[in-house]
């Protein structure tokens, strides 16, 4: 049986699926001028973006249908395989939603939502190699208004297949690009970490907590640093919250073991 991917895994994990697209809104219109004349391309947008909007509200039967009526209109649509590949990632469909990404980065390869997409897809399946060169492709976008992301997802490919020069360039760029971007802000503590260069692993590490939330992974990093830094308060926190919220978790069982 397949893993199934959704919208809510833990970024640990998996790189997720980013869509992008119009929510539902309102009526949409697809007409134009005092004629009311048929508009082909706002009708395919529409459809494209309300069926995003209903795989977002987990309303998949829905979504099918919009998508299908937006391949009606235009069988090449990159943007609509690019969005059927996502549902039915969702749905556990993951053949089918392999299919559709191929589709939309043929029907348009300079697509970078469709190869980070695709890239987040290879990397659940540990497919690490594949995954790096379609978020390789959608790195070179310099318009694509999630470029930060791409270059966070690049920089955890790479530590899977152990190049970490790579990975800590991909993840200083993902930060560059967005000062905010969470996962590269927490790669970027740990490796320092690991370095043992303290100062700027905990400098990283303040910036993660002021935009994401902790995780048991997190929590023990945090640990970690404030033992370094003699922070007894911090400790006792990120301890207590390990505990309470990820007992089962192997930090806490390494966090256990270190603790007298």
């Amino acid at each position: 049986m397949h893993k199934r991917s959704g919208f809510n895994r833990s970024f640990y994990t998996s790189l997720g699926i980013i869509l992008y697209g119009a929510m539902l809104t309102g009526c949409v219109t697809t007409t134009t001028g005092l004629t009311g004349r048929y508009d082909p391309e706002k009708a395919l947008q529409s459809n494209i973006q309300l069926g995003i909007g209903y795989i977002r509200n987990g309303e998949y039967a829905r979504a099918n249908e919009k998508l299908t009526r937006a391949l009606e209109i235009d069988p090449k649509s990159a943007a609509a395989y690019n969005a059927f590949g996502s549902l039915f990632q969702v749905q556990g469909e993951l053949v089918l939603a392999e299919q559709h990404y191929k589709k939309a980065i043929r029907f348009d390869p300079k697509l970078a939502q469709a190869r980070n997409n695709y890239g987040a897809f290879l990397y659940d399946q540990q497919r690490y190699d594949a995954a790096i060169k379609h978020l390789e492709k959608a790195s070179e976008d310099v318009l694509y208004r999630m470029r930060s992301q791409v270059f966070e997802n690049l920089g955890v490919c790479y530590l899977k297949t152990g190049d970490l020069e790579k990975a800590e360039k991909a993840l200083i760029r993902g930060v560059r690009l967005n000062p905010g971007q969470p996962r590269a802000l927490l790669e970027l503590s740990e490796i320092e970490f690991n370095r043992r260069d303290y100062v700027n692993a905990s400098s990283y590490y303040k910036r993660y907590i002021e935009v994401s939330r902790q995780h048991a992974r997190s929590l023990w990093l945090g640990i970690r640093i404030a033992r370094i830094f003699g922070k007894q308060d911090d400790e006792a926190s990120y301890s207590l919250l390990l505990k309470n919220i990820f007992p089962a978790s192997d930090e806490f069982k390494q966090y256990l073991a270190t603790t007298p």
